[in-house]
């Protein structure tokens, strides 16, 4: 069947012909701005598709009702009024389906009148729709949403989403120009055939989401066509989502100067960074051993963060988002946009905005709510850890009584890398080393993690006999051994100066 289809002359006419049509589109961004508009013209027409065939077969059957002359006509009024009765079926289905809105806890005016009084006047200044609700959310982003009330093209909730945990990175004076420049993206996206497409852009995925947790008749009849045009959006919609995420920024910097945009943007990046680095995995660290979330990680967030983060890691990880990881190209596309070379943060705000903004009520608030929806993820993590934690020690009784081999043996040591501090480690993979030393395979994975936990010396002789006994490994081991090297010739050069 596959040798068909490939010699198949209309396969083959079609293919440059796809290939030069994609090559247009990319080159011209006016003609890839009315591909976007067409593909998501149809997929509004396609959701508002019911709605029009009930108002069309209802009206139709009612005039017909008033002109029938035989059984034909009666036939004719029958099938309308069967049609109109299953398009007014699949019509409420998209009623009663509702996005999510963002996780977290709803702000009011009495608690955090400051953040209202400046948001009001951005409203006022941009001329913005007014924000339905203001959530505070445990992400690094201060970011405007807008949420489809039902699955229908139109009608959205206006949603202020704050992340508690940027608003500690920020002072007050750089959460009002982030603001700003969240209010002035969000004003792009109200104009013209570029924000309609940007807004078309964010629905999809939502009412994707929403129709696949209520399984209905409209869930077949859309979530096939809306991923094949949400896939359409992300191949060719890639140049629009860079342009609005530097819509902020680029007002930012239009209307202050180069340091302080510099400074948001760094706070922002390291926000994000610290979380996902080190925030959140010493949090869950927590359910190896506690089968329940009684940490508060944002009431205790600024201590945590006092005590955790210095400028020398910030920076590092900085410069790595910036330069090392190919998952950041967006990143280095928005500061070449800026006119930026790099990021540098020069530490934390004396007073954050969180105090000055937030009362205690709303991160204590805000614990409670993550506790209840963190739980389900940590019973899994805990009861992971529990099982990881008994193989481990059956393995290791098990390598007292007699030697491990093997898969065993790897098993054992990828265990103690997770469940083990540094030194217990290095006792392991070196009986483990002991144990196995013409076997290849551990004798290089044991010298990695020896080098990893500070036995250097032991772990570059496990990696040269890994060499030597199979040289499919010569290569890496090496390599590593030669970093390991420089290393020891960068410390030794480091104490010359600091004895000189």
């Amino acid at each position: 069947m596959q040798s068909q289809a490939l010699n198949n002359p209309l396969i083959h006419w079609l293919q440059p012909v796809g290939v030069r049509l994609k090559r247009a589109v990319d080159r011209n961004p006016s003609l890839r701005l009315a591909v976007l508009g067409l593909l998501n013209g149809a997929a509004s027409l396609l959701l508002l598709s019911p709605a029009i065939t009930l108002v069309s077969a209802s009206m139709a059957a009612v005039w017909l009702y008033g002109h029938i002359q035989g059984p034909l006509d009666w036939f004719a009024a029958e099938v309308l009024c069967a049609l109109a009765l299953v398009a007014g079926w699949v019509t409420l289905q998209q009623y009663l389906t509702q996005p999510k809105c963002p996780e977290g806890v709803a702000l009011n005016e009495c608690d955090s009148p400051q953040i209202f009084g400046m948001l009001e006047r951005r409203v006022t200044h941009f001329h913005i729709p007014a924000q339905d609700d203001v959530v505070l959310t445990d992400e690094a982003k201060l970011d405007i949403h807008l949420v489809p009330k039902h699955a229908f093209p139109f009608g959205h909730k206006h949603i202020l989403a704050i992340g508690s945990p940027l608003l500690f990175f920020l002072s007050q004076d750089l959460f009002r120009l982030a603001l700003a420049g969240a209010a002035a993206a969000h004003a792009q996206r109200q104009r013209g055939l570029r924000g309609w497409i940007i807004r078309c852009c964010g629905d999809w995925p939502q009412l994707i989401d929403a129709l696949q947790s209520r399984p209905s008749i409209a869930t077949r009849l859309f979530v096939p066509l809306l991923q094949n045009l949400d896939a359409l959006n992300e191949t060719l919609g890639h140049e629009l989502r860079m342009e609005l995420q530097q819509d902020s920024s680029r007002w930012i910097s239009e209307q202050t100067d180069e340091q302080q945009a510099e400074q948001l943007l760094a706070s922002q990046v390291l926000a994000d960074l610290y979380l996902r680095h080190q925030y959140w995995p010493m949090i869950m660290k927590a359910a190896d051993r506690c089968p329940t979330p009684v940490v508060k990680p944002f009431s205790h967030f600024e201590l945590l963060l006092e005590k955790t983060l210095n400028q020398e890691t910030a920076n590092r990880w900085l410069l790595q988002a910036q330069t090392c990881s190919s998952d950041n190209g967006e990143l280095r596309d928005l500061l070449a946009g800026l006119g930026l070379e790099r990021l540098v943060w020069s530490g934390l705000p004396e007073q954050s905005a969180s105090t000055k903004l937030l009362g205690s009520d709303s991160l204590k608030a805000l614990d409670n709510d993550w506790q209840t929806r963190i739980q389900p993820e940590w019973d899994e993590h805990h009861s992971r850890f529990q099982h990881d934690l008994k193989r481990l020690n059956q393995l290791k009784q098990q390598h007292a009584e007699r030697a491990l081999h093997g898969e065993s043996a790897l098993r054992y040591i990828r265990l103690a890398e997770q469940l083990l501090d540094a030194d217990e480690i290095g006792k392991a993979c070196q009986s483990i080393c002991d144990s196995n030393r013409s076997d290849a395979v551990l004798n290089f994975a044991c010298g990695r993690q020896l080098i990893a936990s500070g036995h250097a010396e032991a772990g570059c002789e496990a990696l040269q006999r890994a060499a030597e006994l199979d040289r499919a490994f010569a290569r890496r081991a090496h390599a590593i051994i030669n970093e390991q090297n420089r290393a020891w010739l960068r410390e030794d050069v480091v104490n010359r100066k600091a004895r000189a």
